[in-house]
């Protein structure tokens, strides 16, 4: 009985902070619409700043997502249906590329479910200098729709990004990024 309540509990506070996020939320961004990577730098929220690094979150803007994915420099990890993939786990979308000469690492995942989901994540930087930071990023998904974020490094050495996470939808599913969404910066 206590378990059957705690189940209930979370699940009532995962569709509230969902249904508040996508309905009740004023929307992030100004009606006019990027057209490619670089307009996307200044975009969307900062959830974390620091000396180093800042990282946005750029929401579930399919126009974002689809700027993301469709740059030629994109690394894309994608299980498709009929194909037996290498990993384990259920299917989704996993998109990594560097922008604004390798400073600023986009990310967007897109889960293989039609229900909300959230996304918890981190962009793993590798330096050529030996340094490494993991950088915690994630969202809230809607309906089929991707979610998207930015790290920026206010120095760039060079060095190797990478995307990991897990996307939770509402139906108690699990959803685990790819390995392979990784590029170079």
């Amino acid at each position: 009985m206590g378990e059957d309540l705690k189940i209930m509990k979370k699940l009532f506070v995962m569709s509230f902070t969902v249904f508040f996020s996508l309905f009740l939320a004023a929307p992030t961004f100004a009606s006019e619409k990027p057209q490619k990577l670089e307009d996307l730098s200044n975009r969307g929220e900062i959830i974390y700043q620091d000396d180093e690094i800042t990282v946005r979150d750029l929401g579930d803007d399919p126009v974002i997502s689809n700027i993301i994915t469709e740059d030629p420099n994109s690394v894309i990890a994608e299980e498709n249906a009929g194909i037996k993939p290498q990993v384990v786990g259920p299917g989704g979308r996993a998109v990594l590329t560097a922008g604004d000469y390798g400073r600023t690492i986009y990310w967007t995942v897109r889960p293989n479910t039609l229900w909300p989901y959230h996304f918890e994540g981190k962009v793993k930087l590798r330096y050529h200098s030996g340094f490494k930071r993991d950088q915690v990023v994630g969202g809230m998904g809607g309906l089929g729709l991707s979610v998207s974020g930015a790290v920026h490094m206010n120095k760039n050495n060079g060095g190797y990004a990478s995307l990991s996470g897990t996307a939770y939808s509402l139906d108690f599913s699990k959803y685990k990024v790819l390995p392979g969404a990784g590029t170079s910066f």
